[in-house]
Formats: C-alpha cells, sequence, structure tokens
C-alpha cells in the first residue's frame, strides 16, 4: 500500500496491547518477545509508568491507537495492557506506521 494509504471503512479485530518500548527493546536484543502471556504483567507494569502503548495483531503488525482528531487514545487501552482486547477502528497507514484510528472507546 502506498504512503497515507486508509484501509476501507471501520473494523473489528482483536489486539494485544502491548508496551512499544517492551517490543523495542526486545527485538533489538533479538529474541523478538515483549509480548504474549508471559509478558503481560511487565506490560501493565510499563503502563502504570506511562510508557507508550500499541496494539498487535494476530499477525504480529503493530498499531497506534488514536482518536477521530489523531490524538493519542493510549488512556483507552491503558488499564488492559498485556490482555488481548477487541476493537473497532479504520486503520491508517502512513510512512511504515500503522494507526488504528478508533471508531468509538468501547473496549470488548
Amino acid at each position: 500500500l502506498a504512503a497515507g494509504s486508509v484501509f476501507a471503512g471501520d473494523t473489528t479485530k482483536k489486539y494485544e496491547v502491548v508496551c512499544m518500548k517492551c517490543m523495542a527493546n526486545h527485538m533489538e536484543m533479538g529474541d523478538g518477545g515483549g509480548h504474549g502471556e508471559k509478558h503481560a504483567a511487565c506490560a501493565m507494569k510499563c503502563s502504570t509508568k506511562g510508557m507508550d502503548l500499541g496494539l498487535m495483531d494476530k499477525d504480529g503488525n503493530l498499531y497506534l491507537p488514536v482518536n477521530q482528531d489523531f490524538e493519542s487514545a493510549r488512556d483507552v487501552i491503558k488499564d488492559k495492557a498485556g490482555d488481548t482486547i477487541e476493537l473497532t477502528g479504520t486503520v491508517v497507514k502512513t510512512k511504515g506506521v500503522n494507526y488504528l484510528k478508533l471508531a468509538d472507546t468501547k473496549v470488548k
């Protein structure tokens, strides 16, 4: 897809709420970790410290959650770090960054 692509309309999918710092740190160390059931407690600890949170789909794609004005939607997911949740939104991809523009703030 080209830079600035918007995927057609809202979709509802499941995402794991991950700590972006942990994801980057573990990838740099070459272990591919920083997520999953074994990392859930660490993700919640990072969340309470105010770390950036993201969403990872089943294919390993990462998304930054934003509201309709493209402002951080971290507060919607901060209490769900390490959990798998269901959200509805539109995927917007720009220059290698994936955003999930949330349709609403209801977490399932």
